[in-house]
């Protein structure tokens, strides 16, 4: 059996003529096949220069002829192009062409025409899928790698939402990067559509519904080198602002995360975008929140995941500094604790009643939470990225779905004046709900916890006061003046709608208010 592979530019009358010179061949020869290849003139000359350097062939113009060995297996053997074929096709067959040149050139056009028909049909039946694009930044980074499965597999979108994956990162990544996009398409999840490697923001932004920012680089303890990379991360986060306000969706869906000036590069994105609604522009204190939900978890011999509504206040960073978070237990509870007294599912206690050990809350408590994050990567001999990826994809498909219950969680957001708290990023009880998320106002904050917060406050603007200038006010907002500023919270929607994209702060329902006011 002969095969023979006939490739050609659309736009070339010279592989018209072959065409049909194959054609006459193969409808006279039973052990004769052709396969032919028509590719538009734009592409053309790239796809044969590949061609040739994969099978070490010297062939510079439209049309080549290759024979495939399929009885023997092995690279093709080059026939050549117009004239070689011709004298092949002469030579062993006795057949050749006399067609006219008024009719190659008619021949050419018709294959122009028909190449131009199936590239629109193509991109047509394309247009038919409408992903949504996930832009993950520093996307070498291990927590980056974590966070793949989770997205491509449905779990935070739906398994109905087609996902496309773009990693944002440096050119010299992208060796690695490849290898990452390979494993992510070996998955073979149905809905991950496509996964793209970009190196400038605007390709990795464009139409994004969910924009995730990593960053692994620790704070510096010098003043001066802490001040040079503030600005360094302003002018960096200024830009990242920018071209979010000019490609992406207006209602995307921004998470920072990661190590050092987490809550200062979330405060830089809300204070530099005008088009995106600010609270679609969070950071993550979710890993501080769960590490600490462990800790709890070990002393009372309980699952981590029976821990409910422990707050970290302050700080987002995984590597943040005592004086820059508060833990918060008072409103904590815990479910499914081993005692005489049983209840349903949603049954709970309240954690300091389980707790007896106060010592143990005001120093052990707090200092192995301080060094947590050391002991966990001294022991694994590398970073602790797992459990931060997954305090990631969990937040996200929380904002998305919301939590099914009324359980608080810890929220990096733009303060407004909540617990006294302005003109910075930080850490709040929140309470999600589908496609959207709640500051909690109401929680009581006694004198002690109030200092303490002040003081993780005044850590936080250190560093935005380093590189702008805020005007200082004080502003309390508790109770009705809190509702009012989350009733001046404007959602903004999305053309492309599926499910969770829309972000609101809830309103309470009038009925609601106006009873709190009659009592």
């Amino acid at each position: 059996m002969a095969k023979f592979v006939i490739a050609g530019s659309c736009d070339c009358p010279y592989y018209a003529k072959l065409e049909l010179l194959a054609d006459k061949l193969s409808s006279n020869l039973p052990e004769f096949n052709v396969h032919k290849i028509v590719l538009p003139s734009n592409k053309w000359e790239g796809w044969l220069s590949d061609t040739c350097s994969e099978n070490g062939w010297m062939h510079k113009k439209s049309p080549i002829v290759w024979r495939e060995l399929v009885d023997r297996g092995g690279k093709g053997m080059l026939v050549g192009g117009f004239n070689e074929f011709m004298e092949y096709a002469n030579c062993y067959y006795g057949n050749t062409s006399d067609m006219m040149t008024d009719l190659m050139l008619k021949i050419k056009d018709e294959n122009i025409t028909t190449n131009y028909a199936k590239a629109k049909e193509k991109e047509y039946i394309k247009s038919l899928s409408k992903p949504i694009h996930i832009c993950i930044t520093n996307a070498s980074s291990s927590v980056a790698y974590h966070m793949i499965p989770s997205i491509a597999s449905g779990y935070i979108f739906g398994k109905e939402v087609e996902i496309s994956l773009r990693f944002l990162d440096h050119e010299k990544k992208r060796q690695h990067l490849e290898g990452v996009c390979m494993e992510a398409i070996d998955l073979a999840y149905p809905c991950l559509k496509n996964v793209t490697i970009c190196t400038e923001p605007k390709e990795a932004f464009r139409d994004a519904a969910a924009v995730i920012f990593l960053e692994d680089e620790k704070c510096d303890t010098d003043d001066e080198k802490r001040h040079k990379k503030l600005q360094e991360y302003a002018d960096q986060y200024k830009l990242y602002a920018e071209i979010l306000d000019q490609v992406a969706l207006n209602d995307v869906k921004i998470i920072v995360a990661g190590n050092g000036f987490v809550n200062f590069n979330t405060y830089v994105l809300v204070e530099h975008t005008s088009n995106i609604n600010k609270q679609n522009i969070v950071a993550t204190a979710r890993l501080k929140e769960r590490q600490a939900k462990a800790l709890l978890s070990r002393k009372l011999n309980v699952n981590s995941a029976g821990i409910k509504n422990v707050i970290s206040w302050g700080s987002c960073a995984n590597d943040a500094n005592s004086e820059s978070i508060y833990l918060d237990i008072s409103a904590g509870c815990v479910h499914g604790y081993d005692s005489a007294v049983w209840g349903p599912e949603w049954f709970s206690r309240p954690l300091l009643e389980m707790i007896y050990d106060n010592k143990w809350l005001s120093n052990n408590f707090i200092s192995d939470h301080n060094v947590h994050m050391t002991s966990l990567e001294a022991d694994l001999r590398h970073s602790a990225s797992m459990s931060e990826a997954t305090s990631i994809v969990t937040l996200l498909h929380d904002w998305v779905h919301g939590s099914g219950t009324n359980e608080m969680s810890s929220l990096g957001v733009k303060c407004e004046g909540w617990y006294g708290i302005s003109n910075c990023v930080f850490s709040l009880p929140v309470r999600f709900t589908e496609g959207s998320y709640q500051v909690v106002w109401d929680i009581e904050v006694d004198p002690e916890t109030k200092d303490k917060l002040k003081r993780a406050e005044a850590n936080l603007k250190k560093d935005v006061r380093a590189v702008f200038q805020i005007e200082e006010e004080e502003k309390e907002v508790f109770g009705e003046e809190a509702q009012i500023i989350s009733s001046m919270i404007s959602p903004v929607e999305s053309p492309n709608k599926v499910a969770g994209e829309k972000l609101e702060v809830i309103q309470e329902e009038e009925a609601e208010a106006q009873e709190d006011e009659t009592e």
